[in-house]
């Protein structure tokens, strides 16, 4: 799973511009990637999503809510944060369980920081089912504004028991957990 992750992260970082596939220069590291510097690092994250009426393969209007915790965040450069919430409530029009893998755009949505502090985020989302009930999700955007403003963000998700299987049954996909790591870089 891990070098699954990998390689989608670095996808998106090669897509976002974070990182360049331009020779390395002595040391191993391309210029680009050495102006590169961690933000903020949150290991430790869980998120909880629910869908009224449950997911199927046929699309259809769906209420998508749900909750991400991150905790023992690491601050490298401005105010320090140890830990984020965010949520989401909204209607997703045409919503299907095929929408769960492949590359779509995420609503905009906000992590209110330990501080108060609020970064509103615009991601464009990668999926891949790993063996059977595992789902890697990769995030990867931009912080539009508020604290951290400017930064790269890369959310990884697994969520290690999606049954995508229930997509075809009567009762449908009806909610999904997992754990997840987020990241934001910013080119000094």
């Amino acid at each position: 799973m891990r070098e699954i992750a990998s390689c989608l992260m670095m996808s998106l970082l090669l897509v976002s511009g974070q990182v360049s596939a331009e020779p390395s220069v002595e040391g191993g590291a391309s210029p680009r990637e050495v102006l590169t510097l961690a933000v903020v690092t949150c290991p430790v994250g869980g998120i909880q999503l629910r869908y009224t009426p449950p997911l199927r393969d046929t699309p259809q209007d769906v209420r998508t809510n749900g909750e991400s915790v991150f905790s023992n965040c690491v601050t490298v450069l401005g105010e320090r944060v140890t830990s984020g919430t965010s949520g989401t409530d909204g209607i997703r029009q045409g919503y299907s369980c095929s929408d769960l893998l492949g590359i779509l755009p995420v609503p905009a949505g906000q992590v209110v920081w330990n501080t108060g502090e609020v970064s509103t985020f615009r991601l464009t989302q990668i999926s891949a089912r790993v063996d059977g009930p595992l789902l890697v999700v990769v995030q990867s955007g931009t912080v539009l504004s508020g604290k951290f403003e400017g930064a790269q963000a890369v959310n990884t998700i697994a969520f290690a028991a999606t049954d995508l299987d229930a997509c075809r049954s009567p009762e449908g996909l009806p909610r999904m957990s997992g754990n997840q790591t987020l990241v934001l870089t910013k080119v000094l």
